[in-house]
């Protein structure tokens, strides 16, 4: 059953698309009070953000046209009256002429749909969602008041939910049966599939859905799409997350809005609810340099800024390492006379930093004569801590705290949300790789510098 399939059909995005029928004409009369003191949009969403399209001010008697000179590519588009006012409809090549009414305001509770078949569609499934909410209202409001031993009467309660959940997917279903070629019924036929496969893991979602199809991006089911597939995945490790990344980047890439919108739209997702490390490497492969991947908007550079300026190509900040007698030498001082220099972010607890000692002591040992520096920075703030670490494990390379955990300015500089975090920088401080591991770390000093 769809999770909530209004919300999957009133969403909306249009973006680029083939060329659709000429001459596409949208026709609304606003039937209001002073109705042409106020622009009426035609709005469509990018996300959770609204994108205007056109816009047309009524005239004395409330008519106003949106002409598609272009056609409208078949998607989810919104009509605002007021900025808050808004309305949810379906535009497409299939139908070259649509007509709407409002007798009055909200626009959600006054539209009559007088010409365009898939409107109706729309609005006739929104009726009976509006039913089938107001049903589940009155039994949860019911069985909130019940006493718990009234197990007769919540037993009632439940085969009433069961039933209008039922009558609500019957009446779907004849509605796709009434339009079985229409944008609306394929949008519900795509979704039914996404979560029948939901469990099924990510190639399975993948197989169902098609990531570059610029008609999906034009409905919420987009979105719907990449978080399915994301938690379609046993994740264990934040490289999962990582590496699912950039196969969704590459499932869109058939489509440049498609991928551009991904890779937004991953922005959005980790950036909110992480990990840092996945968003790091968006920003690194996707964003970074003088030619990124897609265009900067301000929006996205609001979001991104401070990653970017430690981004794979950028120049590291000149930080000051403090060393235990609480001298501070800047990171340009400690790499004069090298080649490269490798920032070992840790903590002199962390069981999975200590896993990575034993080969940044052989990087150190191997590369150094080559003129590589190893520098441990320790988010410690336990000097005990830090000298136990220090020579239990015979660390060879230079190692500085500031003894104050997470508050490192250094870490902070480098924007490094996790330990263990490696960042491989040049005489410069020019950021050359982040690698995940010392493993990664070898790879790559052996394609800069060659075999040890």
């Amino acid at each position: 059953m769809l999770r909530s399939l209004i919300a999957l059909l009133t969403a909306c995005l249009v973006l680029t698309a083939p060329a659709a029928a000429q001459g596409q004409v949208l026709h609304v009369q606003l039937n209001v009070r002073n109705p042409f003191s106020s622009w009426l949009v035609l709005e469509v969403a990018q996300g959770g953000a609204h994108v205007p399209v056109d816009s047309v001010r009524p005239d004395a008697q409330g008519a106003c046209v949106f002409r598609g000179s272009q056609g409208f590519p078949a998607g989810f588009y919104q009509l605002a009256l007021h900025d808050t006012d808004r309305v949810d409809i379906i535009l497409g090549p299939r139908e070259p002429e649509v007509r709407l009414r409002f007798d009055g305001t909200p626009l959600q509770r006054h539209i009559q749909v007088l010409l365009s078949p898939e409107n109706k569609l729309l609005w006739r499934y929104k009726a009976y969602s509006r039913e089938h909410g107001a049903t589940m209202e009155a039994v949860a409001r019911e069985r909130s008041a019940l006493d718990p031993t009234a197990y007769r009467r919540l037993a009632q309660l439940d085969s009433i939910e069961q039933a209008a959940a039922a009558l609500k997917q019957q009446r779907l279903n004849a509605l796709i049966a009434e339009a079985p070629d229409s944008y609306f019924a394929r949008v519900v036929r795509v979704n039914g599939a996404l979560e029948a496969e939901a469990r099924n893991g990510p190639y399975a979602v993948a197989k169902v859905f098609d990531f570059a199809d610029p008609d999906l991006l034009r409905s919420s089911i987009y979105d719907k799409a990449v978080v399915t597939y994301l938690q379609s995945i046993n994740v264990v490790s934040e490289s999962q997350l990582t590496n699912a990344s950039d196969t969704l980047i590459a499932l869109a890439s058939g489509n440049a809005t498609c991928k551009a919108y991904m890779i937004e739209h991953l922005v959005d997702l980790f950036s909110t609810y992480g990990p840092q490390g996945t968003l790091q490497h968006i920003v690194d492969a996707y964003l970074a340099g003088p030619a990124p991947t897609i265009p900067l908007t301000p929006r996205l550079k609001a979001k991104v800024g401070a990653l970017l300026s430690v981004s794979i190509g950028a120049i590291g900040p000149d930080v000051e390492l403090a060393d235990t007698l609480g001298g501070r030498t800047p990171l340009s001082h400690v790499l004069n006379g090298r080649r490269y220099g490798v920032l070992f972010f840790y903590s002199s607890t962390c069981d999975h930093c200590h896993l990575q000692m034993p080969g940044m002591a052989r990087v150190h040992e191997l590369y150094g004569p080559k003129g590589v520096q190893v520098m441990g920075v320790a988010l410690d703030d336990d000097r005990k801590d830090f000298r136990f670490n220090l020579e239990i494990r015979e660390i060879k390379y230079p190692c500085y705290s500031e003894f104050n955990g997470w508050g490192s300015s250094v870490a902070k500089a480098y924007e490094v949300k996790a330990t263990p975090t490696i960042v491989l920088i040049d005489a410069d401080r020019r950021i050359v790789a982040k690698p995940y591991d010392v493993t990664e770390l070898e790879a790559e000093l052996v394609r800069l510098l060659g075999q040890p």
